[in-house]
Formats: structure tokens, C-alpha cells, sequence
């Protein structure tokens, strides 16, 4: 399947069939995310969640999404929240980065607040989702369809997990086989999401 296919038929799915997923299709929806760019500062790491008292424990930690237990596979993608920019000195490319990007405002609020696990959480939280995005283009090209997740109660799947404190749950990736045919997404939907050099 060529790549673009792969992402027009991507549509989000909560509705599984109660077919298993086999372990070459697992393995390969694992190489996809080794393939997504990782961080200087950032690890990712994937549980492969089949247990179904393991899958029941995350849905309830999940915001309204009791329908996460029913996939029969869940992909949980965690990264390494080691750096702590309250630790970087003023000159650190992350510091300076992030308050161009940021403000300084917001940075200097995250170097000192007391939560330090929460901030660094914060701080880690986007570029797993490129990996979370491979998992999902390659579970399409499988005919298998899921949803990324990312309301949920980090800290008590972290628990439920066993993971290492220097370890969290950024985002879940459920994955099955579509019990359920969402409408295709129309091209014509937003015809003026492009813009060339400026905003006119």
C-alpha cells in the first residue's frame, strides 16, 4: 500500500473485532517506532499490553475511554524524563530553546515548580507522538485501525505498569481490527489549511 493510501484510510477507531493480532504484525508496528527520531534528551520505550486484567487497569485509569480494554492490543508509549531543564544552567541549548519557543515566562514557571515529575512529563511530551504516528500508519497498512489516547491518569498507568520513576506513559496507541466503518475523511474538508510564504 503506498504511503498516501495509508493515510487517507486512516480514520480513528473504538470499536474492535475480537480477533487476535499476530506477533509479525506486532513486531513490525515495533520497528516503526524504532525508525521515529528521538530526542538528545529523550528515550522512548513501548509496552505490548495483551493482558486483559493489564488492558481493564489502563482503560480505567483513561478518560472516558473504557473502550481501550477492548482492543486487543494496547501499544503504551513511554519516554525517559531524566532531563529536567530546572537543572540546565541559563546557556543550555534547552533552556535557550525553549523560551524562544515558549517565553520565558512559561521555562522559568517549569524550572521551579515543585512537581518536578509533572513538569518534566510536560517537557517530554511531544516527540513520542511521531513514534505513536508510525505505529499507527503501519498498523493501517495491516488493515488494522486504532486512536491515539492521551487523557488519562499518567501516574496511575505508570503504577499499574511498574515503571521506573525516571519512566512515564506519554500516550497510548490501542490497535485492532475495525469493528466499526468510520465516514473517510473529505479533501474538501478544509480547503484553507495552506498558506505559501504569508498569511494573506
Amino acid at each position: 500500500m503506498e504511503l498516501l493510501e495509508v493515510m487517507r484510510k486512516r480514520r480513528s477507531v473504538r470499536k474492535f473485532k475480537d480477533l487476535e493480532i499476530s506477533n509479525s504484525i506486532i513486531n513490525d508496528i515495533l520497528e516503526s517506532a524504532k525508525l521515529a527520531p528521538e530526542t538528545d534528551t529523550c528515550n522512548y520505550y513501548f509496552g505490548v499490553i495483551k493482558d486483559t486484567k493489564v488492558k481493564n487497569e489502563i482503560a480505567g485509569a483513561a478518560l472516558w475511554a473504557e473502550w481501550v480494554a477492548k482492543a486487543p492490543v494496547i501499544f503504551v508509549c513511554c519516554c525517559d524524563i531524566s532531563w529536567d531543564i530546572g537543572d540546565q544552567k541559563e546557556d543550555d541549548y534547552g533552556v535557550i530553546g525553549n523560551k524562544l519557543r515558549y517565553s520565558e515566562d512559561i521555562v522559568n514557571l517549569l524550572r521551579e515548580h515543585k512537581n518536578r515529575k509533572a513538569c518534566k512529563t510536560l517537557m517530554q511530551s511531544t516527540p513520542v507522538y511521531i513514534a505513536a504516528q508510525h505505529m499507527i500508519l503501519t498498523a493501517v497498512s495491516h488493515n488494522l485501525r486504532g486512536c491515539l489516547v492521551d487523557f488519562m491518569d499518567i501516574e496511575k498507568i505508570n503504577k499499574i505498569l511498574g515503571l521506573p520513576e525516571h519512566i512515564t506513559c506519554q500516550l497510548l496507541v490501542p490497535i485492532g481490527y475495525a469493528d466499526e466503518i468510520p465516514s473517510p475523511k473529505s479533501n474538501e474538508s478544509r480547503n484553507d489549511m495552506f498558506f505559501y510564504d504569508k498569511w494573506k
